[in-house]
C-alpha cells in the first residue's frame, strides 16, 4: 500500500479525478501538473489520463487505442501543461530528404556502375529533424532564429554524410516510414563538381517519410493511473 502522502489526485472537468503518485508527476517537475493543483480543472479527463499514463512509462511513450482521433486536442493540452516531448509524440511528423546523385560507369569495366551522392538535403520541422539526425545534421545554411523554434519548419538543413542508407536507418529507428519517392533528371547541365563520366546519369531523388503517433490495441481506459 502506498502511503497517503505519496498519492496525488488530479481534478479534471466535471469533478472527475485521476489517481496517481507524486513520483509520477515529478517526472515533469516544471509542468503545472506537479506545481498547480487546478491546472486541469477544465480539462477533459480522457486526454489528461493519456498524458499521466505516459508519464508512468519508462520511455514516457504515448499509447492510445487505434480508434483515437483527438490528436490535436492531445497536443494542445500537452503544450499547455508544458510537456514538450509529448507535444512532439502527439503530432504526426513528415520529413523529406532529397539529393542529387550520379551513376558513373567503371573505367575498367563499363558494365559496373557506382552511385555518387552529392548532398542530402533535409526538410521538415526543425525540432524533429534534430531529434532524428542529431550530430549528423548540418544547420549552417539555415538562417532561422530561436523564436518559435518548436513550430518552425525548414528546407535548408543537409547531412554531414552522403550515405542514403544511413539516413534511411536514422529515420526508421525514429519510427518514420517511407510513403513516397520520385526520381527525375533535372537538366542536362552538370554541377561543376561532377565529372564528365557522370553527365548522362545525373538525377535528382526525393524521399518522403511520415511518422504517425504511436498506436496500440484498445486498453481499459477506466483503469486508474496508479504508479
Amino acid at each position: 500500500m502506498l502511503e497517503h502522502q505519496q498519492l496525488a489526485q488530479i481534478i479534471c472537468a466535471h469533478g472527475v479525478t485521476i489517481s496517481t503518485t507524486r513520483a509520477t508527476l515529478q517526472r515533469a517537475p516544471q509542468s503545472p501538473l506537479s506545481t498547480c493543483p487546478d491546472a486541469t480543472a477544465e480539462s477533459d479527463e480522457k486526454i489528461v489520463r493519456i498524458l499521466v499514463e505516459a508519464l508512468r512509462r519508462q520511455d514516457m511513450s504515448i499509447i492510445v487505442s487505434e480508434s483515437f482521433d483527438q490528436w490535436a486536442r492531445l497536443a494542445t493540452e500537452a503544450k499547455r501543461l508544458g510537456l514538450v516531448s509529448f507535444v512532439e509524440a502527439a503530432c504526426p511528423s513528415t520529413i523529406s530528404i532529397s539529393c542529387h546523385a550520379a551513376l558513373s560507369t567503371g573505367r575498367i569495366n563499363p558494365e559496373v556502375t557506382f552511385r555518387k551522392v552529392l548532398r542530402i538535403v533535409v526538410s521538415g520541422k526543425v525540432i524533429m529533424c534534430r531529434a532524428v539526425f542529431g550530430d549528423s545534421l548540418n544547420e549552417c545554411r539555415d538562417g532561422g532564429g530561436t523564436d518559435f523554434e518548436m513550430d518552425r519548419y525548414t528546407s535548408r538543413f543537409f547531412l554531414k554524410h552522403s550515405n542514403l542508407e544511413k539516413a534511411f536507418d536514422q529515420l526508421a529507428s525514429s519510427g518514420y516510414r517511407l510513403i513516397h519517392s520520385n526520381t527525375f533528371a533535372p537538366s542536362q547541365q552538370m554541377p561543376k563538381h561532377a565529372s564528365k563520366d557522370d553527365s548522362q546519369f545525373i538525377h535528382h531523388s526525393q524521399f518522403v517519410f511520415h511518422r504517425q503517433p504511436k498506436l496500440c490495441p484498445p486498453t481499459d481506459s477506466n483503469t486508474p493511473a496508479g504508479n
